[in-house]
């Protein structure tokens, strides 16, 4: 039970601070710079710490080299998370990569035609969103609002009006665009899962070098 609920709401809106931070965007560097820094012998002399832990007298834990080395793997690992989060994430997220963003950001740029689809998409499953069920003659009301009679002939009435409609049929298209990012938000879910490993592994590794560093700095504090 919990995770089938857990599972329901599962999607890539929840994970975007951690696939999308700034350490995986420039992680996507790293492939094409990282030997000419960390295995860099001069670079990397720089980045082995020895004075600050005195690692003449740390005889335990990584080597200069291995951490060297874990870092780098780590920030593949975010890269290629990052990378793979660029082409697989919702195209819903062109238009915000949250529920709140992408309403207000819909509401102000969607046009009838979108509302249309978007409609036509959730009376397929019996008129549900996640913030319960609405009817056509809802939709027929703001249809009847945001358009012009005739249209598209010589006998056009100028009876719609487009921003009063949203207005007053607020609540029926946050309920449209609510279903729509969330359904939008579990595509590809394969792919998050993906990103989501790949990530986790890169900031464990960061995770591990740093926590050497800072215990043989402990260490070499107490030494002294």
């Amino acid at each position: 039970m919990r995770f089938s609920a857990f599972w329901y709401n599962f999607g890539w809106s929840d994970w975007v601070g951690f696939i999308d931070g700034w350490i995986p965007k420039l992680s996507l560097s790293v492939p094409i710079i990282a030997y000419l820094i960390l295995f860099n012998d001069a670079i990397g002399g720089l980045l082995r710490f020895d004075i600050l832990i005195g690692s003449q007298n740390v005889g335990w834990g990584m080597s200069s080299g291995e951490r060297l080395r874990l870092i780098y793997f780590a920030l593949v690992f975010l890269g290629i998370s990052n990378f793979i989060y660029r082409l697989k994430k919702p195209y819903i997220f062109r238009f915000g990569n949250n529920i709140q963003d992408f309403v207000r950001n819909a509401l102000d740029l969607f046009t009838y035609g979108n509302f249309l689809s978007i409609h036509h998409q959730i009376r397929e499953d019996g008129h549900l969103t996640v913030n319960g069920k609405y009817y056509d003659s809802e939709w027929d009301g703001f249809s009847a609002a945001a358009l012009n009679e005739g249209e598209g002939t010589d006998n056009v009435k100028n009876t719609g009006n487009w921003e009063l409609a949203k207005s007053r049929y607020g609540s029926l298209l946050r309920s449209l665009l609510n279903e729509h990012f969330f359904k939008g938000n579990r595509k590809n879910m394969g792919w998050l899962v993906t990103c989501i490993t790949l990530s986790g592994l890169g900031y464990a590794a960061l995770l591990i070098s740093s926590l050497d560093l800072m215990l043989k700095v402990i260490w070499s504090s107490i030494g002294t």
